[in-house]
């Protein structure tokens, strides 16, 4: 029988946390275009958008998150603080409010959970921050749950509205790039509008109980010379790469620990960040690439470098 009403069909509900943020941004833009409607989670009043219901809360609210929850399909979890004024901060809000987010999914019915982690968790040893993201992991890992669910490790993501891509960009322009670590430092990226549209195909199943490491597909990943050279090209000077060993970096990060405590700011570089960013290897192990037949990254480096490049002149901003 044919339903001559003209009623179209529900959309599925995604609920989003972290939707304010950088990547949260192409992460709604991926989902409504994609069909779905968007509950998102945030902290202050937000502008209409189509396709988007703003639930006003944090991860700390109880109430705020049945809200979010309630009648969705998913939820997608990406909220978490990339910097604290100590170890303490991190557990509480990047376990603490998984736990929270992970129980209201169960409570209201969700059927599937994709939890944003980072490759930072996979060596917890070297930051507060990766110890806090392999530490929200084991709340899915070690134990049942009445949903399905997927951990997802992204890598350095870049793309229009980042931030720390800019930094890069604005001394690259000066011909001086430091290199933490080494200058033969390896790591993954990936494209924000690219990581978002993995989430979209992360949400709809498949990779039950995995844990994924997700990049733009190029083997072995990129060395900070490669994005150099992405962004100039072969007709433009080679910047000078400035090593930054450990010992340099490391105390750089412990005074500015020692004054973010002073002045109650937490500060991007500290001692463990320092720890983080001077690893050699962060690029994505082959035996953690996700199986996902309709999902295939848009931008290699060169074009998503671009395409980045653009929007911040746009904006007057680079």
């Amino acid at each position: 029988m044919t339903d001559k009403s003209g009623a179209q069909p529900a959309k599925p509900i995604v609920a989003l946390t972290g939707a304010t943020g950088f990547l949260g941004d192409h992460t709604i833009r991926a989902f409504v275009d994609a069909g779905y409607s968007v509950k998102a989670l945030t902290r202050r009043e937000q502008d209409d958008r189509d396709g988007v219901t703003w639930v006003l809360g944090d991860l700390t609210n109880d109430d705020a998150l049945a809200a979010l929850c309630a009648n969705a399909a998913v939820v997608v979890h990406m909220a978490a603080l990339t910097k604290a004024l100590n170890r303490d901060i991190f557990f509480d809000v990047n376990v603490g409010g998984t736990k929270k987010i992970l129980h209201a999914a169960a409570n209201a019915g969700v059927n599937r959970v994709v939890h944003v982690s980072s490759l930072a968790a996979r060596e917890p040893q070297l930051s507060h921050y990766g110890a806090s993201k392999a530490a929200s992991e084991l709340l899915l890992t070690a134990r049942d749950w009445p949903f399905s669910w997927t951990i997802v490790r992204p890598p350095a993501i870049y793309g229009p509205g980042d931030k720390e891509i800019l930094k890069l960009l604005k001394a690259l322009n000066f011909g001086l790039l430091p290199a933490p670590g080494g200058k033969n430092n390896r790591f993954a990226m990936i494209h924000g509008a690219d990581m978002a549209s993995a989430l979209v195909a992360f949400a709809k199943g498949g990779n039950e109980k995995a844990i994924a490491e997700i990049d733009d597909r190029k083997p072995g990943g990129y060395t900070l010379r490669d994005v150099a050279q992405a962004v100039g090209g072969s007709e433009k000077k080679a910047p000078f790469i400035l090593p930054i060993p450990f010992p340099v970096l490391g105390v750089i990060g412990a005074v500015n620990g020692i004054i973010a405590n002073i002045i109650r700011k937490p500060a991007m570089l500290t001692l463990s960040s320092a720890r983080y960013l001077c690893h050699k290897d962060w690029t994505v192990r082959a035996s953690r690439r996700p199986q996902l037949d309709d999902w295939a990254p848009h931008f290699d480096l060169k074009a998503g470098l671009g395409d980045t490049i653009e929007w911040y002149r746009k904006n007057g901003l680079l």
